[in-house]
C-alpha cells in the first residue's frame, strides 16, 4: 500500500500564477459559472438582472482596488438571501431590498 500525496492533482499553488493559456481557459470557465448565478438570482427574486450586473461589476472593480489585486474574486450574487428578497419584492419593493443589502454589506464589513 503506497502513500498518497495530498498535493497530487493541483494545478496551481497558493502563490503561482497561471500561464497565460492556463488564465484564459480559467477566465472562461469562471464566466460561465458566475454569469448563470448573477442572472438567474435577480430573475428569481423579480428583479432586472442588469442591477445584479452592474452591482457585481462595481463590486468586484472595489475589491480589486482595495486588495491591490492580490487576491482575484468576484462578487457576485448570493442565492442566499432569495426567499427574503423574493417576500420583500412582493410587499414593500425595491426600496426594502436596498435597504436589505446595504445592511447586510455593512455587516460584511465589520465581521470581515
Amino acid at each position: 500500500m503506497s502513500k498518497t500525496n495530498p498535493n497530487d492533482g493541483i494545478v496551481l499553488g497558493i502563490h503561482d500564477r497561471p500561464t497565460f493559456g492556463q488564465w484564459v481557459g480559467l477566465s472562461i470557465q469562471h464566466l460561465f459559472a458566475m454569469f448563470g448565478s448573477t442572472v438567474l438570482v435577480p430573475l428569481m427574486v423579480g428583479m432586472d438582472p442588469s442591477i445584479a450586473l452592474f452591482s457585481s461589476g462595481v463590486g468586484t472593480l472595489m475589491y480589486i482596488l482595495i486588495t491591490r489585486g492580490k487576491i482575484p474574486a468576484y462578487m457576485g450574487s448570493s442565492f442566499s438571501f432569495i426567499t427574503v428578497m423574493a417576500a420583500l419584492m412582493k410587499g414593500a419593493g425595491y426600496p426594502a431590498i436596498a435597504q436589505g443589502v446595504v445592511a447586510v454589506g455593512v455587516v460584511y464589513l465589520i465581521v470581515a
